[in-house]
């Protein structure tokens, strides 16, 4: 109940409503039943409660008077009276008390103790803690609690549970473990970075999380532990026949019919096959020829084929070109050269994801030529060292004429300052402009020299691979 009087600045009631309406925010919490409320000089009307969440008030009767809208009004709760004459009361209680504690006393008063009028007014039992026997209104489930002095010696063992429930605890037991959550920083550190390179791996990653690029030799390595790992690129790897002038393949009797060959010139087009068709280099090209008393592929009318057979029909036989052997039972022929000296003409070739087959390695061991201010390292035939080649003619030339207009990928390590040409045309985009790794697609011959007349070039630099190179074949 409240013992507070309340004050309302706006509110309005109807004639006959028994609802009075708070307009504004004034408070109407816990308003005592049986209160007064005074309105605009009309008598008191008692009031039975209020609703905080409508913001009413309710009254015991319907409102007699006319109507009042957006007035004042005083609630004032009649418990207030009863709580001021408890505390006139209290007050005489304390001064009677008083007055005998000084009663006897010879003037002056010299003391009078606070804990005299407290023995006069306080309860004995409220002097000290209370005993439990006391104590008023206990709860029913409180009565059987053991005393203070009956739980902090030995438990005796009529005292002890018949049982004991274990089966949550043995499920927690054998539930499995909670598994960690990494914190966000832990994972930062173990996310790996990517980083640009320009010399392959080979050393240990001590436990970094890297992941290395190199855009020259589209070449990509992961790290792990102790090693780094190069991501393969290569889809699918085969052997083609590649034909240098002079090679054939000669039949064991001349041929007459149709002849079906897929092929792939690399610079004298379709010279030395059957008919000498037209042509275009670098390009791969199935043609369908008839001939009388062909005995030799890769040769006709004195002139070679120079560039892939991958494929050749002789009437009711035919064979892939894919396979290093020498006889062909299904063409009932052989290779063999019309001069020089009869090698493989079968090469390793990995189709990359670029959609390019490359070949093995084919550097050869002793370059065609050097000129004179060029040397070959004695311990790596890969690199070479130059000192002032300045003329047209003094250059590193590393194949013959027969390998002048097959296309190759070049990469290339230089410590040379001066631009440098790899190729007899002088252009770009085959030059070499400063030390470093290049790569390189080229289709003329490979004459590697000072570009421009006047000062010559010096330093080295390392082939590090040379491959042939061309389109997939579908």
């Amino acid at each position: 109940m409240s013992n507070y009087a309340r004050d309302f600045s706006d509110v309005t009631i109807t004639n006959g409503n028994s609802t009075l309406q708070i307009n504004n925010n004034d408070s109407n919490f816990a308003i005592a039943p049986g209160s007064r409320l005074f309105l605009n000089g009309f008598l008191p009307v008692t009031v039975t409660e209020g609703d905080t969440i409508n913001r009413t008030v309710t009254l015991a009767a319907p409102w007699p008077h006319a109507d009042q809208v957006n007035v004042p009004a005083a609630l004032i709760p009649i418990g207030l009276g009863d709580w001021l004459l408890q505390a006139l009361e209290n007050n005489r209680a304390a001064y009677n008390a008083f007055v005998e504690a000084i009663e006897g006393q010879e003037d002056p008063l010299t003391e009078v103790s606070w804990s005299d009028i407290l023995a006069n007014t306080i309860p004995e039992f409220a002097k000290r803690w209370s005993t439990f026997e006391e104590l008023g209104d206990k709860p029913e489930h409180v009565l059987g609690y053991p005393s203070f002095d009956k739980v902090t010696g030995t438990v005796a063992r009529e005292q002890l549970p018949d049982s004991i429930e274990t089966d949550s605890k043995r499920t927690q037991a054998l539930s499995p473990p909670v598994k960690p959550t990494k914190s966000l920083s832990y994972r930062l550190k173990e996310y790996p970075k990517m980083l640009p390179t320009e010399e392959i791996p080979t050393g240990s990653p001590n436990n970094r999380r890297e992941i290395l690029f190199d855009p020259v030799r589209q070449s990509v390595y992961f790290s792990f532990a102790d090693k780094y790992k190069q991501m393969p690129t290569t889809l699918e790897s085969r052997k083609f026949a590649v034909f240098y002038r002079g090679l054939i393949i000669r039949l064991n009797s001349a041929f007459t019919g149709t002849v079906t060959m897929k092929v792939f010139p690399m610079g004298s087009g379709g010279l030395g096959l059957p008919n000498n068709p037209t042509l275009t280099n670098n390009q791969w090209h199935t043609i369908t020829e008839s001939v009388t008393d062909l005995y030799k592929l890769g040769e006709f009318d004195s002139e070679y084929f120079e560039g892939i057979i991958d494929f050749v029909q002789l009437g009711n036989g035919w064979e892939t070109l894919h396979t290093d052997k020498s006889y062909y039972r299904s063409l009932n022929g052989y290779f063999d050269v019309a001069f020089g000296t009869l090698r493989s003409p079968f090469d390793n070739f990995y189709l990359r994801d670029d959609g390019y087959w490359y070949s093995e390695d084919m550097l050869p061991e002793t370059p065609h030529s050097m000129g004179a201010s060029w040397s070959q390292d004695a311990n790596d035939s890969r690199t070479y060292t130059v000192a002032n080649a300045s003329g047209s003619t003094d250059a590193l030339r590393l194949f013959g004429d027969s390998y002048d207009e097959f296309e190759f990928e070049m990469i290339i390590v230089s410590d040379i300052s001066r631009t440098t040409a790899i190729t007899i045309s002088n252009s770009a985009p085959n030059l070499i402009y400063y030390p470093g790794v290049a790569r390189f697609i080229t289709n003329e011959r490979i004459f590697i020299k000072r570009q421009n007349s006047g000062a010559g070039i010096t330093g080295s630099l390392t082939i590090e691979s040379l491959r042939l190179r061309l389109p997939h074949n579908g």
